[in-house]
This record gives structure tokens, sequence and C-alpha cells, in this order.
């Protein structure tokens, strides 16, 4: 059973909240305190999954308490529920928190939050690594991204697009601007992929504060395992995320789904970066035995941590509150078969987008560790358009050496 925890000074809202949880009751252990001293004293006693906290208190305000949480209990998954829209508050509490919820909240959007937010954690077997992805605040970019992006933000000619196209590059700056903007941090509502469009939402004087003031974005620090690469990897996941966007598009998949394609590849393999940014030592190993076995960096993963990659980027997108789409994408993008889809996906496209790159990129070496998943696509029926998606694959991979 869930154990929850959730906390606001106004005894009647925590009445409320009581009342309308209630079916609940059988999946959920809830306590119910009134400040952040008490719900401090409760965790004390004992691990709480979810703690659910109101941002403007007497005392120990939301930010305060959640920021203690997470550096007490980084496994908890922190989540503010607060009516007010103090724009000092609310970049107080992205720091502190995984997502926002604004008041008044329908229950069942709450219960959705919690559930999903539960049912990922379940994906990571291990305790530490949960803890490790719970307790991050971003996820760092690359270098001369980073440069960019404060260079451009503090500009006095500074432009959203130029902004925007910077973020839409880095899977670390795209993770956390889709955070904000799909939760309600701002008040902002609806369903946003596309970094692009984020930007746009937030307006330049909030994309300045978030870089100059609220430090959202950090620089990934080029120390560690000379056998990784984030060079590479962003090579890798911009090509990626390139090719799923054309497939959805040749595949006559709607809009907001080509979007998604794209972000998902961008993004599909942000677990890496995560475990590369926090655990380089054990992640040197991982590549070492990788290379050293001839074995996929996953399975080499898998031995070392007891997940992989995909399960930690899937976790950490999911808390973070990123679309369905994305994190289905993120965690099943070596075996789509564990998947319960039987349509062409934002997961279809990265997966073969993935494994096209791959082909295309190592193929002189032979070293082409991911293979496609024909059992999957075939229960979509879709292995005669592989030949048309190879072309594309060729296509772009051409356009990008002679560009």
């Amino acid at each position: 059973m869930k154990q929850l925890l959730f906390v606001d000074d106004e005894e009647k809202l925590l009445d409320g909240l009581k009342r309308m949880l209630r079916p609940m009751r059988h999946e959920w252990s809830m306590t119910f305190v009134t400040s952040g001293e008490e719900a401090l004293k409760h965790l004390e006693q004992g691990p709480f999954d979810v703690v659910v906290s109101d941002m403007r208190m007497p005392g120990m305000d939301g930010a305060q308490l959640l920021n203690e949480v997470r550096r007490r209990y980084p496994h908890s998954v922190r989540v503010v529920l607060s009516g007010h829209s103090d724009q000092e508050m609310v970049y107080q509490s992205i720091s502190a928190s995984h997502q926002y919820l604004a008041k008044p909240c329908e229950v069942e959007h709450m219960k959705a939050t919690i559930l999903r937010a539960c049912a990922l954690r379940d994906l990571l077997g291990s305790e530490s690594l949960r803890s490790l992805v719970a307790g991050l605040q971003r996820i760092p970019s690359r270098p001369d991204l980073y440069a960019e992006i404060e260079k451009e933000a503090e500009s006095e000619t500074s432009s959203l697009k130029t902004i925007a196209a910077i973020i839409s590059k880095d899977m670390g700056m795209t993770a956390k601007i889709l955070q904000l903007v799909n939760s309600a941090y701002f008040g902002l509502h609806g369903t946003v992929s596309a970094a692009e469009q984020a930007v746009n939402l937030l307006g330049l004087d909030t994309v300045q504060a978030l870089v100059l003031t609220v430090h959202v974005f950090s620089r990934f620090s080029t120390a560690g395992s000379s056998l990784f690469s984030v060079d590479r990897l962003w090579a890798e996941s911009m090509a990626t995320g390139t090719l799923a966007r054309a497939l959805a598009k040749a595949e006559q998949m709607p809009a907001l789904a080509v979007d998604q394609a794209f972000t998902a590849g961008l993004l599909h393999d942000v677990g890496m970066l995560v475990l590369a940014a926090n655990k380089s030592d054990r992640y040197h190993t991982v590549l070492q035995v990788a290379h050293d076995r001839h074995i996929a960096v996953w399975e080499a993963e898998r031995q070392e941590f007891s997940a992989t990659h995909a399960e930690v980027g899937a976790y950490l997108l999911g808390l973070w509150g990123l679309g369905d789409p994305i994190v289905e994408a993120a965690a099943f993008h070596h075996r789509p078969s564990e998947c319960l889809g039987e349509t062409f996906s934002p997961l279809t496209a990265v997966h073969v987008a993935n494994t096209l790159y791959q082909e295309c990129s190592q193929q002189a070496t032979g070293d082409v560790f991911s293979q496609l998943d024909m059992a999957y696509l075939d229960k979509l029926k879709l292995t005669d358009r592989l030949p048309h998606w190879r072309e594309l694959a060729v296509t772009l991979q051409k356009e990008k050496t002679n560009g």
C-alpha cells in the first residue's frame, strides 16, 4: 500500500481531501497534517511514497518543507498543491517539487498524477536509483549549448526564437522546460510536447528569469568516464529525434504526434545522461563491459544497476509530468514488444529511428547492437514499411553529411 502525506494549514481543505480521496483508502494509506513541522515528524517515523504540500503556510512554507524532504528523503515524490500564483513563490517551488497542482484541483486529476508517479516508480527495482532520480532538480546540458543559452538570455537583443532553437537541441533543457509548462507552475493548461511551443507560452521574461535567476539549467561536467561522450550522445539523440519526426510525418500522424515523436527521440536516452552524470565511475564500468563483451550498453547497465537507462529516463520524465507517449517511448525504445500498443506511435517512431540511425552510422564496423523488434513491427503490420523508412534514414544521413 502506498503511503501518502498531505500538508496544508487549512483544515477545511484537508477535510475535503479526506472525503474526496476516501475511495482510494484501500490502495493508499493517507496522513493529513496542518504544518511543515508536523509533516517532518511523521516522515521521521516512516517512509512516504508521496508528499503533497500547500505552498503558503505559517512557519515552514511548502518550498522549505519540500526542499527538506528532497534532502532527507529523496525517494519521495514531491507535489505542490497551491492556489497562490505569486511568482517568487512559484520560482521557489520549482527546485523543491516534481509537479505543481493548482487549487482548486479536480480529484481525478490529482489521483491520476499520483497513480502515474507511483506506477513509474515501480519501474525501478533499485531504491538507490529511485532516490537518485527523484532527488534530481535538473539534467545537465551540453556545455556549449549551456553557454549559448546563458549568453542569449543575458543579451539585450534576446529573442524567443533563438532561445527556443537552443533549448530544442538539448535533452536536459527540453525536459526541464516541458516539465514547467505541463505542470501548473505558471498557470498554463494543456499538453505541450515541443520545446518551441513551451518557450513561446512562457514568454521571454519568464524564460530569462528561469535561466539567469532560478538556474533551471546546468552544465554537464566533462570530467568522468573517458568512454562516455556527451557530444556523441547529443548527436545520436538529435538524429533519432529528427528521423522519428520524419517517420511520423511519413505515416501521416497528427501534428501533436509528430512533435511527440521528435521530443521522444531527443529524450529517449536521457537516462543514460543521468547515470553518466551521477554514477560516473560505475557507468565507466558499464561502458567498459559493453565494449569488452560486445553486448548492448543497456544489457551491461542491467548487470550493474539492475535497471537500464530506459527505465531511469522514463521514471524521471514521468515524475516531471511529460506526456505518456514520450514516457512510453523512453521506457520501451529498446524492447517495444513489452508495450501494449498496437498502432504506430511515437514509441514506434523512436524505436525504428534509433535502430536505423545505428545501422547507418555503424554499418562500417558491424557493431550494431540495437536491432529492430520485428515481432513488434509484425504485430503492428508495418514490416512492409521498412524499405521506405530505410530510404528516409539514408536520405537524412546524406543530408546531414553534406550539410
